[in-house]
Formats: structure tokens, sequence, C-alpha cells
């Protein structure tokens, strides 16, 4: 095979169709006018703005080029993957919106709240 790689010119959208995290690799589903098309993505692929453990989720919006695969089963492959129109992946995110779990309150009060049970006794 050649060892020419084209690029597409614009970036593309596409959702996640599955991600291995151990393996590295998934599928990515392209929609292409009425026809649906599966492309590889590898976590090399995946651009994240911090030093991190890069994976993707499943139904995950994402944008990506695409390059023709110089070699292997596949013949485009996702490059230069990233949150949509520049956003965060879910792998950047899930770690700042997880709760802390810490003995404080944060601050807050907690209010007890007493319940009524009402029955009717006919």
């Amino acid at each position: 095979m050649s060892s020419t790689v084209d690029t597409a010119t614009a970036a593309l959208i596409g959702k996640v169709k599955w991600f291995n995290n151990k393996a590295g690799y998934g599928f990515i589903t392209l929609k292409e006018g009425e026809e649906f098309r599966d492309i590889f993505v590898h976590y090399s692929a995946i651009r994240v703005t911090n030093s991190q453990y890069k994976y993707l989720v499943q139904g995950e919006y994402i944008q990506f080029d695409l390059e023709k695969s110089a070699d292997g089963p596949h013949e485009v492959k996702a490059i230069n993957v990233t949150g949509v129109t520049g956003g965060e992946l879910m792998c950047e995110t899930r770690h700042s919106i997880r709760p802390r779990r810490s003995g404080s309150n944060d601050g807050f009060t907690q209010v007890k709240t007493k319940r009524t049970v009402r029955t009717n006794t006919d």
C-alpha cells in the first residue's frame, strides 16, 4: 500500500458506537446522508487538554477528522478526536463532576424534616 495519507478537509461529527477501554479502540457511527458508516478509532487519536487516561463513552457525540489507513483492516480511521466544537470529552469532565466524598457538608446545613402519615380509620 502507499504511504500517502489523505485527510478529510472538514471536521465531522459522529456518535460513539462502542469503545473498549482495555483494548484502547472502538467505533464511531458517522451519518452520511441517509447512510450510516462505522469508523475505526484508536485511543491515540483522542485529543485531551491535560495528561490523563483517554477513552470514549458509548453514545457520546464527538468531532473528528478522517484519515485513510496506510495499513490495517480499516479503509479509514478517525484522527484528532475532540468534543464537539472543541468542547471537552466525557473522559475529561467525568472526574470534575463526581461528588466529593469528604466528611464535611461544604457549608450547607442539613435540615431534618418530620413526616406525618395520616390514615383513615373508618
